[in-house]
Parts: structure tokens; C-alpha cells; sequence
């Protein structure tokens, strides 16, 4: 009776939508002000642990970090003897924390065990409670993307567990639930990652959701970041220089970096400068360092100041560890200037890529074209990045013929170096033909991305290859007459 009870009382108090978007918000102060309005005992004992869990995540000191294991530590057994027989989804929530941070420090098996156990308190979760379908979508995902060998001892059925994600995550991001804010982020980063329609989910967050609020700060640092991919640099940068102002910027350094990023694009080396070495003075974690080392040295190169183009390349690949997608790619890049520095060709391609980004598609196209005219004099390596340069190019523009041939163009080049960016063109040439609903040729590059990824060791490559293959296996093209039957 008394879990009964505990469940009833939990469905019509306990479950806020504001302190979870406090969290989101990076706003400490304010979510320990909505956890005095908890008078659910377990609930209560769920939020101090993920506000400590926050502060693990993004601290701003070491010390919180070990202050997160000491308050885990403490809870463990509240959680599994007085929370797991009611409320198991809070247990299965506090595991997947301790994963979490478990990564961040590289502990990979005792991260592996905490997920375990995580997925073991979650298969108890209660149906109707958005926690547990956030989590079961965010599984799912995992599930549907994780590389082999791993994913050769998985539960459930390969063929449903996109569906079943889908399914879960429209659940969890209902705007009347408490977990709207948090999993319409999570969705959205799972669709930016592994999915086409990115897009498409911020116009119904903004309809759902923005309307009521405006987005907490790691929502409009998403927003900053899905305006920066498409091309949308002054919308990027006003929204990147905001969340520089805001307090919570010594937490979340990342807005720097990516401002970093955008002046590069625009051929402004001394902002760029300035706002890499924001982004190192408040960083706490490697995430970015690597990668502001390696453009700050090819920024160095075109100075002409060789030496100390070196000693940032050199910087650059000293980092290991858990990093970003975007320091592999620095680090391959500067590997690759240490041994042979940017030459004439390599300069021409990057100048074009950063016109491409600024959206001055003819001007980059001009920037190719004396490359394209002496495509048959350069070595594999550079027709490949002329190639996937010319691909990326036409797909922003919008011509989706020519950015086709192109990525296959630099597919089928022999390249050593540029591997990986065949990885990349192999899956954005299936993601085009995706979207032109054309699904055989879809799941044989998405396949061909798979193994070239693997190849190179590019696992972001290789998780959204895979998970567009997930998605697209089962599609079958209409057959004539089958609409009447």
C-alpha cells in the first residue's frame, strides 16, 4: 500500500519541469531553491544527486567532482533499498550519472558497470513516467549505434530499436512533461548526430516549447551551434557572444571556442586568438583544448611564423584520452603538418572551405576551380580533399546532383592521409540519397562509411553511419499496384 501511495504522491508533486530546467540552465542557485519546495523524500534525495551530478559535469573546480562520488556514495543505499522498490527509474538515472562521469574520467569498467546496472533498474521503471521513456529512447540509441563487436551481444531485436526510440522520446519531450526540456535537448542531439531532421525538431521545440520560455543556456548553445553548421554565422555569433556574458560562461566555457571557430572561418586571426585563449583559461576538461592548439598553429603557418606553428601542432597531438571529434580532427591534421607543413594546395582548400561556411558559394567555387583545372597533377590525397572540398560545397549550396558526384568522386580517389575524408563523404553521400528516398545506394554508402570509418578509427563516423543504416535497412522502394491491393 505504502508504494502505492509513494507513486500517486510522486505523479502529482514531485515531478517539476523547473528544476530540470535549472539544471539546464546551469543555474545552481536556482535549482537548490526549487529543491526546498520537494517534500517527496525520494525525489528529494534524486535532486541533490543530480545537482551534484551537474557539478561534476561541468565544475568549476576539481573539488566538485569528488564532492559528487562522496554524495553518491552516500545515497547508494537510500536509492537501492528505499527508492528502487517504488521508484526504480530515479536508481536507473542515478547509475546512468555515475556512467557518466565514470567516462569523463576514463574508468571505462566501472563505467561499463554502472551502465549495467543502470539498464538493469530501467527494464523496472514505471511506464507512465517520462524519466524512464527518456532513458529507454536514449538506450535505444546507444543500442542502435554502438560499433562491433559490442553490438553483437545486444538486447531486443536490431530491427526496432530506431522505431523503438522514436517511440520513447515523443513520450518523454510531451510538453506537459517534467522531462521537456531536458529530453527535447537529448532528442535533439541525438537527430543533429544521427539523423537528418534536426532541423525539422527545433520548429516544433520552438511551437512547444519556446514560447512558454526561453530556451535555458545549453538549449541556446545548441541553437548556437546548429546556426554555426548551417552556415548561419552572424545568428551563431550573437548567440555564442550572449552566453559569453551570462555568469554560467566559467562552467561552459564552449562558446568561446566555437566564437574561436567562427572568427577563423572569417579570416579574423586576432579575434580568434582572443577567444581560444578565454576558452583555455576557463577550461577545466581537455574537451577543445587539442583543437584550438592545432588551428591556432595553422593560423601561425599563414603568418609565417613557422616555429611557433610547430610548437602548437606539437601541443595539439600531446593530448589523449576522451576527447572531442573535433580534437581527433585537429590532431590528425596537425600529425599531418608536423610531418609535411600546409603547401599551396592545402591553403587554396582551406581557404575555400572557410568561404563555403561564411555562405559565399561562388567565391569558394572560384577559389577551386584553378584545382580542379590541375586535378590530374595532384596526388591522391589532394584530389580527395579537392573532391569531398567540392562536395561539401555543392551540399550547402543546395545542389544536390553535384555534391553527389563529388563525394563520390573522393571516395573512389587512393588516399592515405585524407581517409577520413572519405569516412565523411561516404556518409554524407548517404544521407543525400536518403533524403532523395533512393535506399539502396543509401545503405551501401552508409555501409562503405562503416568500414572506412572503422579503418581510420573515426567512431563518431562509424555510430552515424550505422545509425542511418538502422533506420533505412527495412525501407523498400513502392512497389506499382501495391497502393490498390
Amino acid at each position: 500500500m505504502s508504494r502505492w501511495l509513494l507513486i500517486w504522491s510522486s505523479s502529482l508533486w514531485a515531478q517539476r519541469a523547473s528544476f530540470l530546467y535549472a539544471l539546464w540552465d546551469l543555474d545552481f542557485e536556482a535549482a537548490e531553491r526549487e529543491m526546498t519546495f520537494e517534500w517527496n523524500g525520494s525525489y528529494l534525495t534524486w535532486d541533490q544527486h543530480r545537482l551534484a551530478f551537474f557539478r561534476a559535469v561541468f565544475p568549476l573546480e576539481p573539488a566538485e567532482r569528488k564532492a559528487f562520488w562522496e554524495a553518491t556514495q552516500l545515497y547508494e543505499r537510500r536509492f537501492e533499498r528505499q527508492i528502487a522498490p517504488a521508484l526504480p527509474e530515479l536508481v536507473a538515472d542515478m547509475y546512468a550519472q555515475r556512467a557518466i562521469v565514470h567516462a569523463l574520467e576514463s574508468n571505462w569498467a566501472f563505467a561499463g558497470y554502472a551502465a549495467w546496472q543502470s539498464w538493469r533498474y530501467l527494464q523496472r521503471g514505471l511506464a507512465h513516467d517520462p524519466l524512464t521513456a527518456q532513458w529507454q529512447g536514449l538506450w535505444q540509441v546507444i543500442f542502435a549505434t554502438l560499433p562491433p563487436p559490442y553490438s553483437r551481444w545486444l538486447p531486443g531485436k536490431p530491427s526496432l530499436r530506431w522505431e523503438a526510440a522514436q517511440t520513447a522520446f515523443q513520450k518523454a519531450t510531451a510538453p506537459r512533461s517534467y522531462t521537456a526540456w531536458e529530453s527535447s535537448l537529448v532528442y535533439f542531439f541525438v537527430l543533429r548526430n544521427f539523423d537528418t531532421l534536426a532541423g525539422a525538431w527545433i520548429d516544433t521545440c520552438r511551437v512547444r516549447l519556446f514560447q512558454s520560455a526561453p530556451p535555458p543556456y545549453l538549449w541556446r548553445f545548441a541553437l548556437g551551434i546548429y546556426a554555426f553548421e548551417e552556415g548561419r554565422l552572424s545568428q551563431a555569433e550573437s548567440l555564442f557572444q550572449e552566453l559569453t556574458r551570462k555568469p554560467q560562461i566559467a562552467r561552459f566555457p564552449y562558446p568561446y571556442y566555437w566564437l574561436g571557430k567562427l572568427y577563423l572561418y572569417r579570416g579574423e586571426g586576432q579575434k580568434a586568438r582572443q577567444m581560444w585563449q578565454a576558452f583555455v583559461q576557463r577550461q577545466t576538461q581537455p574537451f577543445g583544448v587539442a583543437a584550438q592548439y592545432g588551428w591556432r598553429g595553422y593560423l601561425a603557418w599563414l603568418e609565417g611564423d613557422s616555429a611557433e606553428a610547430q610548437r602548437y601542432w606539437q601541443t595539439a597531438v600531446s593530448y589523449s584520452g576522451l576527447l572531442w571529434e573535433e580534437d581527433l580532427l585537429a590532431q590528425a591534421l596537425a600529425r599531418q603538418w608536423l610531418h609535411q607543413p600546409p603547401d599551396s594546395v592545402e591553403k587554396r582548400l582551406w581557404a575555400a572551405r572557410w568561404l563555403l561556411h561564411q555562405g559565399a558559394y561562388p567565391a569558394a567555387q572560384d577559389t577551386l576551380e584553378p584545382l580542379r583545372v590541375a586535378a590530374l597533377r595532384l596526388s591522391g590525397d589532394q584530389r580527395t580533399a579537392l573532391y569531398y572540398t567540392y562536395g561539401r560545397l555543392y551540399h550547402r549550396w543546395g545542389k544536390d546532383d553535384l555534391a553527389r558526384f563529388a563525394y563520390y568522386q573522393a571516395t573512389r580517389q587512393v588516399a592515405q592521409a585524407n581517409r577520413w575524408m572519405q569516412a565523411y563523404a561516404a556518409l554524407y553521400l548517404a544521407q543525400l540519397y536518403e533524403r532523395a528516398c533512393d535506399w539502396h545506394p543509401a545503405r551501401l554508402y552508409y555501409t562503405e562509411a562503416q568500414k572506412i570509418g572503422a579503418a581510420v578509427g573515426r567512431t563518431g563516423v562509424v555510430q552515424k553511419a550505422k545509425a542511418g543504416y538502422e533506420r533505412l535497412k527495412n525501407k523498400r522502394y513502392p512497389v506499382p499496384g501495391e497502393a490498390r491491393r
